[in-house]
């Protein structure tokens, strides 16, 4: 399950991978946007947060990129399930999925269909709160994010028709968190990290030759909707390929690595920056798109 590893390759610093993925984890985007959306954003606080079949996950966030399909004027909820049966129940009793300005975007992934990497073993967002992690030497190589991937083993995972919409569609969804970094560490990334990330992000929403399908950058939130200090790129490419293609030889990607590269050889050990993603390719049929705004992922139906 390593077929991109160079031989005799060895990380230089540890990174942690979620470990015993269920069967299927449903995870929902619920976007709210619009005059109204405060009081919607309350009732799906108070619907995601009570009563039965609630998530096994919830986080909150806000869209902050310009160039993103949904508007920056959008907050999200994102719901983790680790049974699917257990997401439809809570949305079929959802009084609000079907309001003016709400999108839901859930997609269905195999456990064998997730890979996950993290700076730390210590808490962050999305799936890995599921779960528990272990160290991996599965990590700094073009292509590990595949070879963590167990359904890559044996698919290439390539984009290939499906109802109603393509399969092997790939979602990322990957953090930045300082809330541990000290002032200088803070000053170095947002002056030389950050504005590569932001720039890349755009440029993938503005780009779809690249394969990328949606991009939005994230101001991760508190439940209640107070910013935290953390943030998330969300992107859905054609297939993993395109994925992989754009952060291994774009001069966009290319430069937020390089700028992290630049900012751990100033600080060393010091460096307390927390990052993290995680990836999956969504067979045929695991994606489910409605409510009432328009959809990016439509579009390669």
């Amino acid at each position: 399950m390593t077929a991109n590893r160079p031989e005799g390759h060895v990380p230089n610093v540890p990174a942690w991978s979620v470990i015993g993925l269920p069967e299927c984890t449903a995870f929902s985007m619920i976007h709210a946007r619009g005059p109204h959306s405060d009081v919607t954003l309350g009732e799906l606080r108070a619907e995601l947060t009570s009563g039965p079949d609630t998530p096994d996950h919830l986080e909150r966030a806000r869209i902050v990129n310009a160039g993103a399909d949904v508007g920056n004027d959008t907050s999200v909820f994102l719901g983790y399930w680790t049974d699917p049966e257990s997401y439809r129940r809570w949305a079929k009793r959802s009084e609000v999925l079907d309001r003016a300005g709400v999108l839901v975007e859930t997609a269905f992934i195999p456990g064998e269909r997730w890979e996950t990497i993290h700076s730390t073993p210590k808490e962050m967002p999305g799936v890995r709160n599921l779960l528990e992690v272990e160290r991996t030497d599965i990590h700094e190589y073009w292509g590990a994010a595949r070879d963590r991937m167990p359904a890559s083993a044996e698919d290439d995972l390539a984009a290939e028709p499906g109802e109603p919409l393509p399969g092997n569609l790939c979602l990322i969804r990957s953090g930045q968190i300082w809330a541990h970094c000290e002032e200088t560490e803070r000053a170095l990334y947002f002056a030389d990290v950050e504005p590569h990330l932001t720039a890349g992000i755009d440029f993938l929403a503005e780009h779809p030759e690249t394969g990328c399908i949606s991009s939005r950058f994230l101001r991760e939130q508190t439940i209640d909707g107070e910013d935290l200090e953390s943030t998330s790129f969300v992107g859905w490419f054609t297939d993993l390929k395109s994925l992989e293609d754009w952060s291994k030889s774009h001069p966009t990607h290319l430069a937020i690595f390089h700028s992290f590269l630049a900012m751990v050889g100033e600080l060393g050990a010091e460096v307390k920056l927390r990052l993290w993603h995680e990836v999956a390719a969504v067979p045929a049929g695991g994606v489910e798109i409605s409510g009432t705004e328009p959809s990016p992922l439509t579009a390669v139906a």
